[in-house]
Formats: structure tokens, C-alpha cells, sequence
């Protein structure tokens, strides 16, 4: 055999190789910044999602299965994405949604009585530079819960909620109610926006908006809608539409307390502070001056924390809740009514020593509310249907709102306040 072919097939050979190493070095070249930048784009962290018995126990089904339970007072527990979040008459949730690292305040929900709420995925971009962006993505079966979507400095989180009647999205931070039955899901827009959609039709929600998504059909509204007859309750600009009062010391060689509005994980909360001995209290007071007597509810909605507080229960007369929530009214007589219920987080009720309501206060009122110290605690009644249990009549006009804070030594934090005609 001639040397000629043999050196002919090398060549071939030798310049497949470098053919073949080319396209492979450029395929190298360009699939691996695409494969990486694919993988950084495509990033994602888990939420913290942690969840808190406001009421009674709560049921959590983990991704495998397993019911778990959560006590009121006990700490707040971890759940992942595919967990359900389940309440019955005599409960109710608080979840909080927080970023991986830092653990800055996102969002918070809270759930009421005979409501099913499951997790379906919760994240945010694990790298600044992404185009994902954070996304908490729910099935609401039955029930209402409420929506409070903290303002942040990078991309907003978007919530989404997926109903037997539809979906709603909102990527706005705002204040936001959904409720579901067998019949329709009901949504309320209080500040921000949502999209309802239902039947390939969606409808924009703005502030003080209402909409309907009944059972196969498209959403209607916006409806009549809910009106928070509270301006700036959730203290976003500081003492804006408040009346701050001075505070008063029974002792005179004893410090005050400081009334302020503070950032607490990135939340604005009214902060009512006070060391020291012998009595003190406070107030913030709103004027409404609105006339309810033709709406079908009036709702009080109040989100608490008590961070501390000396006095057990409150105080030998019931009178120093480190938080008294306060309205003064005009019932359908013209008469003046006030009507108040009070927050403690420390001691045993007694009737001789630390009774279990104000004996000197001449106002409408049931026995004071226990909550968890150092834990978050909403507060959600019918106004109209609580004086009724009470024997009162109902009112004709709203004048005012107050927070009160009184006891010797407390921290109290007020995350927000509404008070919802409809």
C-alpha cells in the first residue's frame, strides 16, 4: 500500500478533529454562560413562611400528610410549599411571609374561622440580578382571610390566590380582603389593586373597590364598596389623621411614657412605651363623625402586639390595659354611648385583685382579651352584633376612635386598625 492514501486518510482525520474540536469548544463557549446565566435567572429561595394560632388550634397538613397542630400562645411554626393551613369554628391563623435572609416582614395573612388555605409555592430570586420575581402562590377552598402586603425597597411580592371561582393577583402593597363559599368568592381592595379573573375574564380591582366572582361565571363590579371609615390606620404616615395626647404619670418623680410611630421588620406600628412605677396612660385619638345607621355591618378590625407589661391582667380595677381599643358613639336614641374592650398579656384574672374587666369604668364592655406576649393578635368582631349581645343599642353615628395604653411598665404595638361599613 502507497504512503500517499494512508497520509491522505490522516489529514482527513486530522482536520475532523480540529473541526470537531472547534464546534465543540464553541458549543462550550456558548452553552455554558447560557446554561449559567439560565440557572442564575432562574434562581430561587424559599420563603419563610411560619405559622401562629391566633385562636384555638390550628391544623397544619405537611406536603406528606402528617397533621400537625399549633396552640394559641405557643411559638409560631415553619411550613413548606404543599402544606395546608386549616382552621375550625373556634380558631383562627396568623402567617406570616418573610424574606430567607434577613427575615424582613413581606406580607402577613390573617385567617379566619372554617377556612382551608393551602401553600402551593412561595419564593424569591436568589440573585439581585434576575428577572424572576418573588411570588407566594395559594388555593383558598373555603373561608376569608386577609391580606396585608408590606411595601418593600426591591420588587413587590406578588400574592396569588386560586379559588373554586377564580384567581386573584396582587402585586401591590395594600390592605386586601378574599372571601370564598360555595357560591361565589367575594374580594375587597381597602389600599392597593388587584386583578380578579374568572371565566377568561379579568377585572381591576383600585382602592375601596369591591368585586364578585360567582360560581362559572365573570367577575362583577366593582361593587358597593366596603368603606374603612379609619383613615391611616395602619400608621403608614405617621400620626396623620391622629390626635396624639400627652401622657399622664400618677407619680410626679416618675418618667412618662413616649407615644411614636416606628418600623418594626420594615412595618410601621404605633408604639406606646412606658418604664416606671405608679400609674400612667395615653391615648391616639381619630374623629369620625360618620353616620353608619344604613349599613348592613360594621366591622372592628385591630392587629396588637404586647411586647411587655408589669401589671398582671389589668391592675386591681381592670382600668390599666397596657391596650384599650375605645369608640364613642351616638346610639339611635341620640344618646352617647362608649363603648371599649381592653388587651393584656400577663397574669391570672381574680375577682378580688386583678379582676377580668374595668369595675370603674362607665362604658359598654366584656370581659378584657388575653392575648400572647410578644406575638402578633388580630381582633376581628361585628361591632353591631357584639352591643346587641351586650344589650346595647346600636349606633346611629361613629365620633371617634381611640387606642388607649395605661399600666405602670409596657410596650404595645398597634399594627393596624380598621373600622369596615358595609
Amino acid at each position: 500500500m502507497s504512503a500517499e492514501p494512508i497520509y491522505l486518510g490522516r489529514q482527513r482525520l486530522a482536520w475532523g478533529v480540529l473541526i470537531g474540536s472547534f464546534f465543540i469548544c464553541a458549543l462550550i463557549t456558548i452553552a455554558v454562560p447560557l446554561t449559567a446565566s439560565a440557572f442564575i435567572r432562574g434562581a430561587t429561595r424559599d420563603l419563610l413562611i411560619t405559622v401562629q394560632a391566633n385562636e384555638g388550634t390550628v391544623g397544619i397538613d405537611d406536603p406528606t400528610g402528617v397533621r400537625k397542630a399549633v396552640l394559641a400562645g405557643e411559638e409560631a411554626q415553619e411550613v413548606a410549599a404543599g402544606s395546608s393551613i386549616l382552621t375550625d369554628t373556634t380558631a383562627t391563623a396568623l402567617l406570616f411571609l418573610n424574606e430567607p435572609i434577613g427575615e424582613a416582614l413581606l406580607a402577613r395573612l390573617t385567617v379566619d374561622g372554617n377556612s382551608t388555605v393551602r401553600l402551593k409555592e412561595a419564593t424569591v430570586p436568589r440573585f439581585g440580578w434576575t428577572s424572576e420575581e418573588p411570588i407566594a402562590d395559594y388555593e383558598l377552598e373555603s373561608g376569608r382571610l386577609r391580606l396585608n402586603l408590606v411595601e418593600t425597597e426591591g420588587d413587590p411580592l406578588t400574592v396569588r390566590f386560586e379559588t373554586p371561582q377564580g384567581i386573584v393577583t396582587i402585586n401591590e402593597p395594600g390592605q386586601y380582603a378574599v372571601e370564598v363559599n360555595n357560591r361565589a368568592t367575594q374580594v375587597s381592595v381597602q389600599e392597593g389593586r388587584a386583578n380578579v379573573e374568572g371565566n377568561e375574564a379579568v377585572l381591576v380591582l383600585d382602592a375601596l373597590q369591591r368585586a364578585e366572582i360567582p360560581t362559572g361565571g365573570t367577575p362583577l363590579g366593582p361593587l358597593d364598596p366596603e368603606r374603612n371609615l379609619i383613615k391611616n390606620g395602619d400608621f403608614s404616615q405617621g400620626f396623620a389623621d391622629w390626635a396624639e395626647y400627652a401622657w399622664k404619670a400618677e407619680l410626679a418623680d416618675q418618667p412618662k411614657g413616649k407615644t411614636q410611630v416606628t418600623r418594626v421588620d420594615g412595618e410601621p406600628v404605633l408604639r406606646f412605651e412606658r418604664a416606671g412605677i405608679g400609674h400612667a396612660d395615653t391615648r391616639v385619638l381619630q374623629s369620625i363623625n360618620q353616620t353608619v345607621a344604613d349599613y348592613d355591618s360594621l366591622r372592628l378590625l385591630l392587629t396588637l402586639r404586647i411586647m411587655d407589661q408589669s401589671l398582671g391582667v389589668c391592675g386591681i380595677q381592670g382600668s390599666e390595659c397596657p391596650l384599650f381599643v375605645r369608640i364613642n358613639y351616638l346610639d339611635e336614641n341620640g344618646v352617647n354611648q362608649t363603648w371599649q374592650h381592653g388587651f393584656y398579656a400577663s397574669g391570672e384574672v381574680n375577682d378580688n385583685t386583678t379582676p377580668g374587666a374595668c369595675v370603674s369604668c362607665a362604658v359598654i364592655q366584656s370581659n378584657h382579651e388575653r392575648v400572647p406576649l410578644a406575638q402578633d393578635y388580630f381582633y376581628d368582631i361585628d361591632l353591631g352584633e357584639e352591643l346587641a349581645r351586650q344589650g346595647a343599642v346600636l349606633p346611629r353615628q361613629i365620633e371617634s376612635v381611640s387606642l388607649v395604653a395605661s399600666g405602670h411598665s409596657f410596650i404595645t404595638d398597634v399594627i393596624d386598625v380598621a373600622l369596615i361599613a358595609r
